[in-house]
């Protein structure tokens, strides 16, 4: 965890799996926060994509931050973190996520970690390349509530480029409330 860390870095950390890995003709599936740094990488690597799932994601556009996102409490925590010089704020809980099972709600939680703060207040430079990816997808879990995934799947919706999907019994990690639903989707899209 460092003050250092900013979208950048996440952006990076993926185009590079890519170029050091020689990836091509990938399904990329971002979750969450995801939606940020595959936007960004997608930029450099979208030649080697050849579809893209959004899974309960951010579908951010050119100038945002994750900051503009942010829940009023949320935003309270971040600058309180921020003010007091700690690089990172704790992760949401599962339960914040609506996972389903109390099991899996612990094992959820022993798996997160902090999130730098700095990948938050960057903006985020985009050109269109994840419009230009031939095959695309949104995936919404119904249970979750946030607006933007909300917006997100409208827009997909009335984008006939876009492919959607409805997790109807699951909260935000549809990977752990619905896995095999998940699989079959993923397999149909990609």
């Amino acid at each position: 965890m460092s003050k250092d860390i900013n979208l950048d870095t996440h952006i990076t950390d993926l185009v590079n799996v890519f170029k050091w890995e020689d990836l091509k003709d990938v399904c990329l599936v971002v979750h969450s926060y995801g939606g940020w740094p595959g936007s960004g990488a997608l930029e450099q690597i979208g030649d080697r994509v050849s579809s893209i799932v959004w899974l309960d994601a951010f579908k951010p556009e050119n100038g945002q931050r994750g900051f503009d996102f942010a829940s009023e409490i949320s935003r309270k925590r971040f600058l309180a973190a921020v003010e007091k010089g700690e690089p990172g704020r704790p992760a949401p809980t599962a339960e914040a996520f609506r996972v389903i099972s109390e099991k899996d709600r612990a094992w959820v939680d022993s798996k997160t970690t902090p999130q730098p703060n700095g990948v938050a207040i960057q903006p985020i430079k985009l050109t269109g390349a994840r419009e230009k990816v031939a095959k695309k997808t949104y995936i919404r879990a119904a249970k979750y509530p946030q607006p933007a995934f909300d917006q997100a799947l409208a827009e997909c919706k009335a984008d006939k480029s876009w492919r959607t999907f409805e997790a109807t019994e699951s909260g935000h990690d549809v990977m752990v409330d619905a896995p095999q639903w998940l699989v079959d989707v993923l397999l149909q899209v990609s």
